[in-house]
């Protein structure tokens, strides 16, 4: 075992708790315990040695490049969701590639002080001809972004208040993990000016140090106003137009009702005024104008890109037109049916492709069938992908296929989704002796692509991520039921067993009717941590969770490179005096 001192960590992140640590499992049985007397017994490769006052077979090499280690407290009641900080792991000092000795290293883990937020406010502008900006509270958003692909974010809010210093102004303070951030402020209804208040900032990428006093002194906003041209037949009374940032997706405007008169003539083309107020922070960027019909119409979401329709950058007289898409909606009819044509009860998402003469316009319906497995929607013309999922039935898989048609005013029905069944994910899984691994968890997790913009993620039809799944070994076998796709797996043994997770990244699972995918692995010893956790005070921190992430590079058929990501590998909780053991994988593999 290592005789080194001990080797503190460098603060990365602070992040959320992760969603992919704790997926239910039917039940974890208490399986086989890592222990020895002598080196012997753990055979080559490993050797026996102390792992916090008990003997255990560790690995004498390993490979955890990049290792990320979050630290989550247990939230109090108050707290509500439990605040990560994760931590960069110098391997080179704490893993050495060989140790003859055994891969069991000492790290305390502190939990650096948050850092601190003084904001000043002060917004420009009249609005309901009598109160300006910085008379409206604010809801203040700090929208963590993590440092890599697959780690956890989360999100901080506040309230401003009244500046006491300043009549004009607002004023907010949070405690929050240093780090950068997308910040949204959003000024809030007054009970005296409820249908003009001042529009959302939104500050992209801001880098947030560990004392930060920021002063926020806005212009009056600028506006955007125009006419949009509106088809004969079309009314669009009550319709959202508002601008939004183009990564994002983030609010940098008032949202306008639109209001429509009657056509005169009747059943001719019409303009339909608009205006509202923004902010455009990022002049580097150009933001995008976005049109929502209202709730439950069948009319797609419409986007313009800002600075292809204001001429000479300006905004006060766009000329904005849906006369490209006059086509009334069609009714569109389909049954999910298995192999066997029996109906399944399924959620189903439809989703634009490519709408008839509209190439910046986007529908997206989520419905679910009834218990015959008929689903109805209105769609305009146009071609869409669809995506059918059983609802509870792990026996079947999820269905795409493509749906196209012309406009028209009859029924486009009896369109067929037929679902597949289900895939299989089987195996036996062997200790490093040949031990059966009994109890063990069986994890299938989603494994997720490059992170992708705003307005591609509405315009292309992105599918669905397969469902998760999960079991236990028995008598070291295992079998289940899974979609089509890529997953993480892993095989998580029982805790205290000083085994480690067994991972798989970016496991394959064949899109064929009833696949089955077959594996046959062996667990290795482990590599371990072992130290103190500790809060910003230096106390020692007890019941935290201690989770181990490791970037792979990993590409898809979507990707279009590859990308970095993080899986996890790892997780513990340490004991009432602060202290953790973390066994790990010694490696990853395919």
């Amino acid at each position: 075992m290592s005789s080194r001192p001990v080797v503190r960590a460098a603060l990365l992140a602070f992040l959320p708790a992760s969603v992919a640590c704790s997926i239910p499992l039917e039940s974890m049985d208490s399986g086989p315990t890592n222990a020895c007397d002598r080196s012997v017994e753990c055979g080559p490769g490993a050797t026996c040695a102390d792992v916090s006052g008990q003997r255990a077979c560790v690995s004498t090499s390993a490979s955890l490049d990049g290792l990320i280690l979050e630290i989550r407290p247990r939230a109090s009641p108050e707290q509500g969701a439990e605040v990560s900080h994760f931590l960069a792991v110098d391997t080179g000092i704490s893993f050495p590639a060989d140790d003859p000795g055994g891969q069991v290293h000492s790290l305390d883990l502190s939990i650096p002080a948050p850092a601190r937020v003084e904001a000043t406010v002060r917004l420009g502008g009249s609005y309901c001809g009598h109160l300006n900006g910085g008379e409206f509270p604010m809801k203040v958003e700090f929208r963590r972004i993590a440092p890599l692909l697959g780690l956890p974010t989360q999100s901080y809010s506040t309230l401003s208040e009244p500046d006491p210093n300043d009549s004009g102004g607002q004023r907010f303070q949070l405690a929050i993990p240093a780090g950068t951030y997308h910040i949204s402020l959003m000024p809030q209804a007054r009970s005296d000016c409820s249908g003009d208040i001042p529009p959302p900032i939104f500050l992209a990428n801001r880098v947030v140090p560990e004392q930060w006093a920021l002063g926020i002194n806005a212009e009056a906003p600028s506006v955007l106003q125009g006419s949009l041209q509106v088809p004969a037949g079309v009314r669009v009374d009550g319709w959202k137009l508002d601008l939004v940032d183009q990564q994002t997706g983030s609010a940098l405007s008032q949202v306008g009702l639109l209001e429509q008169a009657e056509p005169d003539p009747p059943m001719s083309a019409t303009q339909v005024k608009f205006s509202v107020k923004y902010y455009w922070a990022d002049k580097k960027k150009s933001p995008l104008i976005r049109l929502r019909p209202k709730d439950g119409e069948p009319r797609p979401t419409v986007y313009w890109d800002l600075a292809s329709v204001a001429l000479q950058g300006s905004t006060g007289n766009l000329d904005l037109s849906l006369l490209q898409l006059d086509a009334a909606a069609r009714r569109v009819e389909g049954q999910t049916l298995d192999v066997d044509r029996h109906p399944v009860l399924s959620a189903v998402r439809i989703q634009s492709a490519i709408l008839d003469k509209a190439q910046t316009a986007a529908y997206k319906l989520d419905t679910e069938t009834d218990a015959n497995g008929l689903f109805r929607a209105d769609l305009p013309p146009g071609e869409y992908v669809l995506f059918a999922q059983p609802i509870n039935d792990t026996t079947k898989a999820t269905a795409k296929q493509p749906l196209k048609f012309a406009a028209g005013d009859d029924c486009y029905c009896g369109q067929s989704v037929l679902i597949p069944e289900a895939g299989t994910l089987r195996g036996r899984v062997q200790g490093p002796t040949g031990e059966l691994m009994d109890g063990a968890g069986v994890f299938a997790v989603p494994a997720r692509g490059q992170a992708t913009a705003y307005l591609s993620q509405v315009l292309t039809p992105e599918p669905l991520l397969p469902r998760q799944a999960s079991g236990v070994l028995r008598n070291g076998a295992f079998s289940i039921g899974v979609d089509a796709g890529e997953f993480d797996f892993s095989v998580r043994p029982t805790p205290g067993s000083t085994y480690p997770w067994l991972i798989r990244p970016r496991l394959s699972v064949s899109a064929m009717d009833a696949a089955v995918t077959d594996l046959e692995l062996a667990m290795s010893y482990p590599a371990v941590l072992q130290g103190v956790v500790r809060d910003a005070s230096g106390a020692r921190l007890g019941d935290a969770a201690v989770v181990a992430w490791l970037p792979v590079e990993s590409a898809t058929a979507q990707d279009t490179k590859a990308v970095m990501r993080a899986i996890q590998i790892g997780e513990t909780r340490s004991a009432a005096d602060g202290s953790y053991v973390l066994p790990l994988p010694p490696s990853t593999s395919r």
